[in-house]
Parts: structure tokens; C-alpha cells; sequence
């Protein structure tokens, strides 16, 4: 099992659109049912129904679909933890503050 492909059933998966989904990866819509289809073969199962309104789970998708979030946040944390080892501290940071306080601490606090 291909991680690409993975993403790629996930995206459409969710987004219930090969048309959506191939524009959130920023790739070609049928590069993007080509790979998922070579998904289903290789798991000889169809993972999605395809209508003239988008693509739905099947039963067997819906339970990849659960496995594959999963699998795609792990990598994902692999990678940022790889990249700490490698270049120092890195990933995101969220900072919360009241309207009357970010007036003033805003600027400091980002340099």
C-alpha cells in the first residue's frame, strides 16, 4: 500500500469528490482515480461508490478510511519529530489571547 494513494483515498473519502479532492492535491483528476483504483485492486475490494453526484465509502472504505487518518497523522508526527532531530525545534504554534491583551502583546510576543 502506496502512502500517496493512501492520501489520496482519505482526501476524496472525505471530501465525497474526486473532482474536490484532485483540486486540494493540486493534481490532475484522473491521475487521482487512477491511483485509487489501483488501491482497490490491490486491496481487491472496492473502497468507494462512484455516482454522478461523487464517491461515498463503502463499508470496507469507511473502516480504511479510519485506519488511514490514523496511519497519515502518525507519519506526519514522525516526520515533524525527525525534522526536530535534524534542524532543532520545529512545528506549530498557537497562542490564545484575550482582545485587550493581544492589543499590546502581540507584536513582541511574534519576534
Amino acid at each position: 500500500m502506496d502512502l500517496k494513494q493512501l492520501e489520496y483515498f482519505v482526501r476524496v473519502a472525505e471530501l465525497g469528490s474526486f473532482t474536490r479532492a484532485a483540486q486540494a492535491l493540486n493534481i490532475a483528476q484522473p491521475a487521482l482515480s487512477r491511483q485509487v483504483r489501483l488501491l482497490e485492486v490491490e486491496l481487491r475490494q472496492n473502497l468507494l461508490v462512484r455516482n454522478g453526484r461523487g464517491a461515498t465509502p463503502t463499508q470496507a472504505g469507511l473502516l480504511l478510511l479510519e485506519h488511514g487518518r490514523g496511519i497519515l497523522h502518525q507519519v506526519e508526527r514522525a516526520r515533524e519529530e525527525l525534522g526536530r532531530v535534524r534542524t532543532g525545534l520545529t512545528g506549530r504554534v498557537a497562542l490564545g489571547l484575550p482582545p485587550s491583551v493581544a492589543r499590546v502583546l502581540t507584536v513582541p510576543l511574534t519576534r
